[in-house]
């Protein structure tokens, strides 16, 4: 994967309570990174007549990237993305007090970059989802209504993480699994970009909320 940039922590590190599946009190570690590109984009990375959008498109990529590297490299110690907000290009990540001790599942053969099988940790397709994000960028002009910008990424629980987006001045947050999937996470890009672009993305506005869609993603 490509990196533009390396992150920086800023020492936002401290320990807060979460609340346990039966209430019980844990106590988890809090660590807050962020991003700033270095210099120029590598050559071969466009043309000269690059438009902003398209370098800006390019540096959230590359960020993205560098945090599910990030990810995939903390998640077998323990310590799991959090967060991702990609206008201040900074991500939070939480120091669980149990480890999942399950290695992330990939096709024979399969490169380190690949995706991620059933059967992985939540943390992995969490890792995996934030990595494939960047498609979501060729789905601007998709459809009727067009895609969605990114925001960022909301990943409270181990069970389920939101992506967050924008479309039409309304904020919305999209619900993906990260435990009991019946299916891999392999095109979460397109598969937001296509739901809100064919316009009939209300239509899996998850009950008793006015805000997070499940669609299946």
């Amino acid at each position: 994967m490509s990196r533009h940039g390396e992150a920086h922590e800023h020492g936002k590190h401290g320990k807060h309570g979460e609340r346990g599946k039966r209430g019980e009190f844990r106590e988890t570690s809090r660590y807050v990174f962020s991003y700033e590109p270095l210099g120029e984009p590598e050559s071969g990375a466009g043309p000269a007549d690059t438009t902003e959008r398209d370098r800006r498109d390019a540096e959230v990529g590359a960020f993205l990237n560098h945090v599910a590297e990030l990810a995939f490299e903390a998640g077998p110690k323990g310590l799991e993305l959090r967060s991702v907000d990609v206008a201040a290009r900074t991500c939070a990540f939480r120091q669980e007090r149990e480890v999942d001790p399950r290695p992330p599942v990939r096709a024979p053969g399969e490169a380190s970059g690949g995706a991620v099988l059933l059967g992985s940790p939540s943390w992995a397709h969490l890792a995996h989802l934030v990595g494939e994000l960047p498609f979501l960028f060729s789905f601007r002009e998709y459809g009727p209504e067009g895609g969605p910008e990114l925001r960022g990424v909301d990943a409270p629980t181990r069970e389920w993480a939101d992506v967050l987006v924008e479309h039409r001045g309304e904020q919305w947050r999209v619900r993906v699994a990260l435990e009991g999937r019946e299916r891999p996470v392999e095109f979460p890009g397109m598969e937001i970009g296509e739901l809100f672009g064919e316009g009939d993305y209300r239509r899996f506005l998850l009950d008793g909320t006015t805000d997070v869609l499940d669609a299946g993603v």
